[in-house]
């Protein structure tokens, strides 16, 4: 009998990660290489995209090692961090580090853009906000700072679509990923022309765009031999990792939603049609394109979520998180009045403010290593539960959680999460977050279902996190304190 398995690759901002699943959506193996990003300078982050495809490399060939069989994977699914800048030369070969979606550089040219497009014209078109993190702005800083790296430029990527090109040769976007650069017309779900040539970028940068499940592509006879993938298996243009994630766990429909802590933490709730919302209601709100078609999603953004704890586990130099976070569980909620504001590079949503920096508050003699350990998770969870509320203030509301991303390995993370948002929430421990819904989207557009009616994961039996009511004077009380706190110091950063 003739095995039937799907690869998804994700194209992360700590590590890369391959998953292979079978078609009932069972893991059949995963494997992933870290790595780490570049700062230059203070707020800013940069990595090499020749870093992502030799991670890639390695990926694969520790899932052959582990026993899968290169001959029956039947496609190929990318996702990846969003907003990230690849631009390759005229040979097809990166110009320069890609710049990070967490980079706070383009602060200034987010006005320029407002200025030169019209604030009105451009929210109305693009749905969103124009913020430091999305691609658009990154070029026009290129075009001032780094004039010889700019005039070089032929062709603009997203990091999943790099990868996709050293797979197939093929150019390629898909409208998740596009919807992030602030170039994309997300209602019509192509690219933003008169945008594209206001701002003076050339039209011949821009790959086609596709709806995330088509097939763009086959894996090329190169990319083959460098993999050990067989010739010719289809690559799927992929989404980003949040619309990935999302459709991984099951988030399809309105009144849905997923909760993310990787590196940076996500709210991200689905959406049959876009909401009318005036430029000054949007705040930092993100109204992007599903990874389905006739499907959009709201979204906020924290951008130190997971990277908050991993720089607290370096601080205290812990060889891992499970030492860092011994004994923290006996910490009462509320870290006893010791709160910690995450904004360690920058915050997006609701702040906008990529000079804010990271701030314990309340600290005193009683405070140690484990309550120091606490606040971080809880004013990560803060954060998350402020990006909610300004979902909630723009009317979108959602009934049913879940809750993906590393964060879910470590139960202290998940049941602070439900306590600070009063909500129950759902883990599916199989579903390993954005490569997994690449894998299904890989399956989708090969034909191995026909549609996510017949997604058969999407039976599978979640955990669930109750919450703690006793806990919710205690969290209310502190959450008032964050937004009170945060909002008096961010003209101050």
């Amino acid at each position: 009998m003739n095995q039937t398995f799907l690869l998804g690759i994700d194209i992360g901002t700590q590590g890369a990660k391959a998953v292979v699943i079978d078609d009932m959506g069972h893991v059949v193996s995963s494997a992933n290489v870290s790595y780490s990003f570049e700062s230059p300078q203070p707020g800013w982050c940069e990595q090499s995209p020749s870093l992502w495809w030799e991670s890639v490399i390695s990926c694969l060939h520790r899932l052959w090692k582990n026993g899968v069989d290169p001959a029956a994977i039947r496609a190929i699914g990318t996702t990846g961090q969003m907003h990230s800048l690849v631009i390759l030369d005229e040979r097809k070969h990166p110009i320069r580090p890609a710049i990070l979606w967490n980079d706070g550089r383009t602060l200034k040219e987010c006005s320029e853009m407002e200025e030169i497009v019209g604030s009105d014209h451009l929210f109305n078109t693009t749905k969103n906000p124009i913020l430091p993190g999305f691609t658009a702005p990154k070029l026009l800083w290129l075009k001032k700072n780094e004039p010889d790296h700019y005039s070089r430029i032929k062709k603009l990527l997203m990091p999943k679509d790099y990868i996709v090109y050293e797979l197939t040769g093929e150019f390629s976007a898909d409208v998740t990923d596009a919807s992030g650069t602030c170039l994309l017309n997300v209602p019509d779900r192509e690219w933003a022309w008169d945008v594209i040539d206001e701002l003076g970028f050339s039209r011949d940068w821009f790959p086609p765009v596709s709806e995330s499940q088509e097939v763009i592509g086959s894996l090329s006879e190169t990319a083959a031999q460098i993999t050990g993938l067989p010739i010719g298996i289809p690559v799927i243009a992929g989404a980003g990792d949040n619309a990935a994630a999302a459709l991984g766990n099951g988030i399809i429909t309105e009144g849905t939603g997923s909760i993310s802590i990787g590196t940076s933490g996500t709210v991200f709730i689905p959406l049959k049609e876009l909401p009318d919302l005036a430029r000054d209601q949007a705040s930092t709100l993100h109204l992007f394109c599903h990874c389905l078609p006739g499907m959009w999603h709201a979204m906020g953004t924290t951008l130190s979520a997971g990277m908050s704890l991993r720089w607290l586990r370096d601080a205290f130099e812990k060889q891992n998180y499970d030492d860092l976070l011994e004994g923290v569980d006996q910490v009462e909620a509320g870290a006893g009045g010791l709160l910690f504001l995450p904004y360690l590079n920058g915050e997006r949503s609701p702040l906008n403010n990529p000079a804010a920096k990271g701030v314990f508050f309340g600290l005193s003699y009683e405070h140690h290593r484990k309550s120091m350990a606490r606040a971080v998770i809880e004013g990560v969870c803060y954060s998350l539960r402020d990006v909610l509320d300004m979902m909630e203030k723009a009317e979108i509301e959602v009934a049913d959680w879940a809750v993906t991303g590393g964060a879910i390995k470590n139960p202290i993370w998940t049941k602070v999460l439900a306590d600070v948002f009063q909500q129950h929430l759902h883990v599916h421990e199989e579903r390993e977050g954005p490569a997994y819904g690449a894998s299904i989207l890989a399956g989708l557009g090969n034909g191995v279902w026909k549609g996510v009616a017949d997604l058969p994961m999407l039976d599978q039996k979640a955990n669930r996190i109750e919450f703690n009511r006793e806990n919710q004077p205690v969290y209310d009380a502190q959450f008032a304190r964050y937004q009170a706190i945060a909002e008096a110091l961010n003209p101050l950063f």
